[in-house]
């Protein structure tokens, strides 16, 4: 015989089914109309959390999103045709470069994806925040392992 639990746990597989067609809806979206996706997304969130004082390189974003130089090198050339970054001359090294948020995106939001995040967040407790995100990197981990 089920229990209150069993409910409780088939309504969160439920739910997160929902979050995926939602999510894998979005990404279409995304695509056709060619705004940022996951990759620019992420990318942007590693060249705006840099110390100022110790901006990303391409070398160093390709490492840190796990994809080739040349990948990284059209990710850049697409934020930066959307104003999102700008590219400078390595200050060590004139054979690199270095890559910062533009002045426009310094101080907000990588995009509408993540001003929607912060304004659900802020519904929920902090203890309800640690046990969702909790649950959260557990699902990750468990989709990160399917082969």
């Amino acid at each position: 015989m089920g229990n209150g639990l069993d409910v409780v746990a088939s309504e969160l597989a439920r739910d997160v089914e929902e979050f995926r067609r939602a999510e894998a809806q979005l990404r279409r979206r995304l695509a056709a109309t060619r705004q940022p996706n996951e990759t620019d997304r992420s990318a942007m969130r590693i060249i705006a959390s840099a110390p100022v004082d110790s901006p990303v390189t391409p070398g160093e974003l390709a490492a840190q999103l796990g994809v080739s130089t040349a990948a990284v090198t059209s990710v850049v050339r697409r934020l930066a045709e959307r104003g999102q970054v700008v590219v400078a001359v390595h200050p060590d090294d004139a054979r690199s470069k270095i890559i910062r948020p533009s002045l426009r995106d310094l101080h907000s939001p990588a995009d509408e994806i993540s001003r929607r995040i912060e304004r659900v967040e802020r519904e929920f407790a902090p203890e309800q925040l640690a046990a969702i995100s909790l649950f959260l990197r557990r699902l990750a981990r468990e989709i990160e392992g399917i082969e």
